[in-house]
């Protein structure tokens, strides 16, 4: 390797036409990020069009609306940059970008297949729900920094909804870690490899769906309330508090705090496929990454689902069910998951 001091334009070249270098700029990196954001707010949009009948996204542009996200991006960025008066002007700033950036370092743990991931931890799962836990005091930071009442309220909402969903999130995954007897997530997949017989020679894949299927179904929805996505968009309740902890941001900044939100999907929904769907597992004529593309595809529409079809609940019955129901269930998953690995003492 060039000496950095010596010769720095051929160690840069080095640097720069790395494999890694490679993953961080472009994919799954900084670029396919960015790409990813436009078509899945254009995806969220014509799902929710779809279900809805709503003409505006389904009709915008010549290309079915594709192109209206990108018009907002642009539309977005050239928006004016104002902040309220009394703001806190640094961290006002800082945290919708800061929350963008902890959405990449999530996308940065996914491995979508064996060869394309940014970082290969020992305890990979673990370290995405890490990043997980930052983003309520993201969300906090941004409304107390604004100095307003409206987004204050909404960030305080936010943190008792993420609170009560995240111990939930971390619980439910525990059954994957049992059975597969590892955190690194190529390792979850590559235990997934063993097809399952069911009966008289018939085998399915071996995906946790089948024997995780509780702790499937309490990640799903604990995942769904940890983006605040419609039943559990509580701190945007617009009829209530305005639009929660984002609205006294403009322009560049409005597009950071929502497109971390539109990251954190994408990335929810990677984890989903890592840990229940075999990630990039699927037969052998499909290419492993296009089998991890088709399983996030399927894991975000039935979350964008949820936006176009079901109300939203109240604070109350949000905090009840992560405190009580989903919590006595992701313990009693751990119990089945306990049996099933280990087999009943007696």
């Amino acid at each position: 390797m060039a000496d950095p001091i010596s010769d720095p334009i051929g160690f840069s070249l080095e640097i720069m036409t790395s494999p890694l270098f490679f993953k961080v700029a472009v994919f799954p990196g900084l670029t396919s990020i960015g790409i990813i954001i436009a078509l899945f707010i254009w995806l969220d949009r014509k799902i929710t069009a779809r279900v809805q009948l709503r003409v505006g996204p389904l009709y915008a542009s010549p290309l079915g609306g594709v192109l209206q996200s990108f018009a907002d991006l642009i539309k977005f960025a050239f928006k004016e940059l104002f902040i309220p008066r009394n703001a806190d002007k640094f961290f006002f700033v800082a945290a919708p970008v800061l929350a963008l950036i902890g959405g990449a370092g999530l996308v940065g743990l996914i491995p979508f297949t064996p060869e394309w991931q940014i970082s290969n931890l020992e305890l990979g799962l673990p370290a995405f729900l890490a990043f997980v836990t930052l983003s309520p005091m993201l969300i906090l930071l941004a409304g107390w920094s604004a100095n307003s009442k409206y987004p204050f309220i909404g960030g305080l909402r936010s943190l008792f909804q993420q609170t009560a969903y995240e111990i939930p999130l971390w619980l439910s995954a525990i059954g994957v870690v049992m059975m597969a007897g590892t955190m690194n997530l190529i390792g979850i997949v590559q235990a997934q490899s063993k097809p399952w017989v069911i009966f008289l020679g018939l085998s399915i894949p071996g995906w946790y769906i089948i024997p995780q299927a509780l702790g499937a179904l309490l990640f799903f929805i604990t995942a769904t309330a940890e983006m605040e996505r419609i039943p559990f968009d509580l701190p945007e309740a617009e009829p209530e508090i305005i639009m929660g902890w984002q609205a006294e941001y403009p322009g560049f900044l409005f597009m950071s705090a929502a497109g971390a939100s539109f990251v954190r999907l994408y990335a929810f929904s990677a984890l989903f496929s890592v840990l229940y769907l075999g990630g990039w597992m699927g037969p052998a004529p499909v290419p492993a990454l296009l089998w991890t593309a088709i399983k996030i595809i399927i894991v975000s529409s039935l979350i964008i689902l949820l936006r176009a079809t079901f109300p939203r609940v109240r604070i109350d019955q949000l905090l009840r069910a992560g405190w009580t129901y989903l919590l006595g269930l992701a313990f009693l998953n751990i119990v089945i998951t306990y049996l099933l690995v280990v087999g009943p003492r007696i």
